[in-house]
């Protein structure tokens, strides 16, 4: 492995540096003439941690050793500092104790064998001349190497007979080498000694090149790992020991691993003073760079010798400026650390971190890891911390910290708010496991020892759990407390969209909350917002509202209840009609702040409201796909009451799918009781009731749509927007039993509400209004809910209407406009996956008749112009070629011409071949 040198300090002759590649020129053979170092003289080899030192000092003895030489070597510690004469002994069994080698010096054995240490400077002295001597006399016949490792760790007692050699070694047959890193300080005369004298010769080690790293990576793994030598530089510094171990662990398993790179990285640490473990360990703990100040406080070391550990550290390529090159190294420094010297260290970090004004959840993550709550942390800060932190995505480190702060406090008020926001945190990821605090809490909450903000939020946890009995009692506590007053009109809001029937109707405040505590809190305007749609309809007010409700949210306030006014701010949008701005929210900014896996409820919610958007558009995958996504997110247990929404939407996505045993999995579930006395169980009801339409219990459907109604009446709901079109759902269970006259009845009521329910029910009504008109109607009717649908973007309703449009052509007698509408309506069907519809419209055994396209391959498609493409997508959904003309803004000819090259490309003859792929929809072709 290639060495690289640095220039020498002094600038003395013999100070020069070596050329050439070391292992190669490493001559201790007699005559000395080019030889590194010969009899006389000293070598001095410096460098940092693990640059080839030690390899270098082991090369010199086994070249001195072949060449005639008596070599003898030693290593010093650290740990061996105190231990008088360490060195000496060492040397000892290499020289006196070896076959041949100089007579026994009186006193020597006593110290080999840890007796008789001496203890007074002049007896040191008198042992160390003799020790000399006796090595120079017998180096007069055979000569002898001397080479000593990390020489600035020797004990005081061995320095001393190293400095008494080093001065007579040049009239003496005795070579010296000893290893040293000069950027670390050290208090011993020998280094100074060494410095100053004429006969001693540098070689300056440091990191590899990257040129040479990449010599040895393509040497190790091949000219194809040349490619990673930027990783590879980045990872080791150029440091030898950590690009050897790396290149094992690359060779082996294909990444840096603890039991390889990171057991180097730590051996490097041990071998050196305990400051450099402590500093790295203050390091690895907080996981990024520190300034040594910081570090002192951390470490109890001052700063200045810590700046030189950093700087030996980055000069050796075993860090970058207080970073860790890689996290494998730093993962071993924590797993190599005793368990209360970690702890101790993240307390430390944590108050460092705090009084820095760093990111709470950074102060957080420490003082979970440190185990237990340091006492000079006040209990005002513990909360400070973890509210912060369960604004963000980390509120599984806010229910740890929580945790340990509410078993160590033994103040009972304390500990009840300790415990509200506890389970308002454990809330974020599995309300399920927060309602182990309710029954205290709710105590807490009747003794008065805890506040109002605090109860308010245990009372919407435990609407969301179906806690009726909690509920009213604590409802009950809340309207008797005048310090409530201000809050009662956002919590009757809340009730409204939640369990409608314990609601009390107040006058809303003038100014939406009153206190200026109720105006920072968002959910209480989003259930206000949400219970003003069901009472009374859609408006660009309400609608503004909601907008308002769903930035703050984006921002992060109001983390206590986020998750349930985010959902009621979306379902005020979808029952008005909005689903464009509810689906551009839950896309936009609440999708990329939602949330994640480390807040699994809001992730849960956010796909709830994206299923229910994608029944309303008729993209029954999307929805069936969003709604299991939310149960996965978050359990069915954990959703309580408001499972009727996911699983609701579930249900009807894959009825309307043709997945009815699938369907009926769902059904079959298990739901809580308290879930149809709530707003959320109307969409279960609905989903039911289609999910019964469709397997032909058509008393069952009926019942459970004439159930919706009911409901809504009783909670007085029933003049604002429906959750569900519950009076269409009941005409078409009429119209299943042949039951015109009732079925007309509802329609008829639907169409009289004051457009609270959007042009979406309109078109519901009247498509089931055709069914019920003279044939010569129909046609008008089915037109304009075209027109309606196809303006909401409502896919499975417009093939509906399609295909009843298509009917109502056929019984006219208008036998091409009737084909070329069922044709659309197939499209469509298909495009929605609504295979209960298309199956139905073109059974299997008929799946090659005229009406059904033709596939072709992408390939044949993509040959096709934009243009091509967009006229062709509108005549393979039916439209004729003027009515494709006036959509595009383009003449009858261009049209025609158009679908000529169409035909050409497509190897077919007319347009009933032409593919369903090439369906797109409105806003494409816009």
């Amino acid at each position: 492995m290639p060495y690289s040198y640095a220039m020498p300090v002094n600038s003395e002759p013999n100070s020069r540096p070596l050329g050439g590649v070391l292992n190669t020129a490493v001559h201790l053979g007699h005559p000395f003439g080019d030889s590194l170092v010969r009899p006389g003289q000293a070598l001095l080899v410096d460098g940092p941690l693990a640059c080839g030192k030690t390899t270098l000092l082991r090369s010199f003895a086994e070249r001195a050793s072949e060449a005639g030489y008596l070599a003898v070597t030693a290593t010093c510690s650290p740990s061996e500092r105190d231990l008088p004469f360490g060195v000496v002994s060492q040397l000892a069994r290499g020289a006196w104790k070896s076959p041949g080698g100089p007579p026994e010096v009186p006193g020597l054995p006593d110290i080999l064998h840890g007796a008789g240490d001496p203890v007074d400077q002049a007896e040191i002295a008198r042992l160390c001349h003799r020790l000399c001597t006796s090595l120079i006399d017998h180096a007069e016949h055979t000569p002898l190497l001397l080479a000593v490792d990390d020489v600035r760790h020797s004990d005081p007692a061995s320095a001393h007979f190293l400095l008494q050699l080093v001065r007579r070694l040049d009239s003496t047959r005795i070579a010296a080498v000893f290893t040293d890193d000069l950027s670390l300080p050290s208090s011993l005369p020998l280094r100074y000694e060494l410095l100053r004298a004429q006969h001693l010769r540098r070689i300056g080690l440091g990191p590899l090149a990257p040129g040479q790293v990449a010599e040895v990576v393509v040497a190790e793994l091949g000219e194809t790992a040349r490619r990673h030598v930027g990783d590879i530089c980045a990872a080791t510094g150029g440091n030898r020991l950590l690009l050897h171990t790396l290149l094992s662990d690359y060779r082996e398993h294909g990444e840096a691993r603890q039991t390889g790179y990171g057991q180097s990285f730590l051996s490097c640490l041990h071998r050196n003073e305990p400051i450099f473990l402590d500093v790295v360990r203050a390091l690895a703990v907080v996981g990024s760079a520190l300034p040594a100040a910081d570090l002192a406080w951390m470490t109890g070391h001052e700063p200045e010798p810590i700046s030189q550990v950093l700087a030996a550290l980055t000069g050796a390529g075993l860090m970058d400026e207080g970073e860790f090159r890689q996290e494998a190294a730093r993962l071993s420094v924590l797993n190599d650390m005793p368990a209360q010297a970690r702890r101790t260290l993240h307390q430390r970090a944590a108050r460092l971190l705090h009084d820095q004004g760093r990111p709470a959840t950074t102060i957080a993550r420490h003082l979970v890891r440190a185990g237990q709550i340091p006492d000079s942390w006040s209990a005002e800060v513990l909360l400070e911390v973890a509210e912060q932190v369960a604004v963000g995505e980390e509120a599984s480190i806010a229910v740890d910290l929580l945790e340990q702060s509410f078993e160590q406090c033994p103040h009972e008020e304390r500990r009840a708010v300790l415990q509200a926001k506890l389970a308002e945190a454990e809330w974020k990821i599995n309300p399920s496991t927060a309602t182990r605090h309710h029954a205290p809490l709710y105590g807490a909450v009747r003794a008065g020892r805890l506040g109002l903000p605090d109860s308010v939020t245990l009372l919407m946890q435990l609407l969301w759990k179906g806690g009726l009995s909690e509920v009213e009692g604590l409802l009950a506590h809340l309207r008797e407390d005048p310090a409530a007053t201000d809050q009662l009109h956002a919590i009757e809001a809340a009730l409204t969209c939640t369990y409608p029937w314990l609601a009390e109707r107040r006058v809303a405040p003038a100014h939406h909350g009153g206190s200026a505590a109720t105006r920072a809190a968002v959910w209480p305007r989003a259930g206000t917002v949400l219970a003003d749609v069901l009472t009374g309809g859609q408006s660009h007010h309400t609608v503004r509202r909601a907008e308002e409700v769903l930035r703050e949210l984006q921002l992060g306030h109001d983390p206590a209840c986020h998750e349930q006014a985010g959902l009621f701010a979306l379902l005020a949008l979808v029952y008005g009609g909005r689903n464009d701005l509810a689906s551009a929210w839950c896309e936009g900014a609440l999708g990329e702040t939602g949330g994640g896996p480390h807040v699994p409820m809001r992730q849960a919610v956010l796909s709830a409201a994206r299923s229910e958007i994608a029944l309303r558009r008729g993209d029954l995958a999307e929805a069936a796909e969003q709604s299991r996504a939310a149960l996965t997110h978050a359990s069915p247990g954990a959703w309580g009451v408001a499972i009727g929404l996911p699983l609701g939407a579930l249900i009807l996505a894959c009825t309307r799918m043709g997945r009815h045993e699938e369907a009926g999995f769902h059904v079959a579930q298990t739901v809580p009781n308290a879930m149809f006395k709530s707003s959320y169980g109307l969409h279960y009801l609905y989903a039911r009731g289609h999910y019964f339409l469709a397997a032909g219990r058509h008393q069952a459907a009926l019942a459970d749509f004439l159930l919706c109604g009911e409901l809504l009446t009783d909670w007085g709901l029933s003049s604002g927007c429906d959750p569900v079109p519950w009076r269409i759902g009941a005409a078409e269970a009429w119209l299943a039993q042949g039951n015109h006259d009732q079925a007309r009845i509802l329609v008829y009521q639907q169409l009289s509400r004051p457009h609270t329910d959007g042009a979406r029910a309109r078109g519901q009504s009247l498509r089931l209004l055709a069914a019920t008109s003279s044939a010569k109607r129909r046609p008008q009717l089915l037109n304009e809910a075209v027109g309606l649908f196809t303006e909401q973007e409502d896919k499975y309703e417009l093939a509906r209407t399609l295909w009843d449009l298509s009917q109502a052509y056929h019984a006219l007698g208008e036998k091409k406009q009737a084909r070329r509408t069922m044709r659309r309506a197939w499209h469509v069907a298909k495009m929605c996956d609504a295979a209960s519809l298309y199956e139905e419209w073109l059974p299997a055994d008929n799946q090659h008749d005229a009406t059904a396209p033709t596939p072709k391959s992408d390939t044949a498609i993509e040959r096709l112009t934009h243009s091509e493409r967009r006229v062709a997508s509108l005549a393979a959904m039916g439209y004729t070629n003027r009515e494709i003309a006036g959509k595009l803004y383009v003449t009858a000819s261009t049209v025609e011409q158009h679908l000529t090259r169409v035909f050409r490309k497509l190897d077919i003859k007319h347009r009933e071949q032409l593919p369903t792929e090439l369906y797109v929809d409105r806003m494409e072709l816009a």
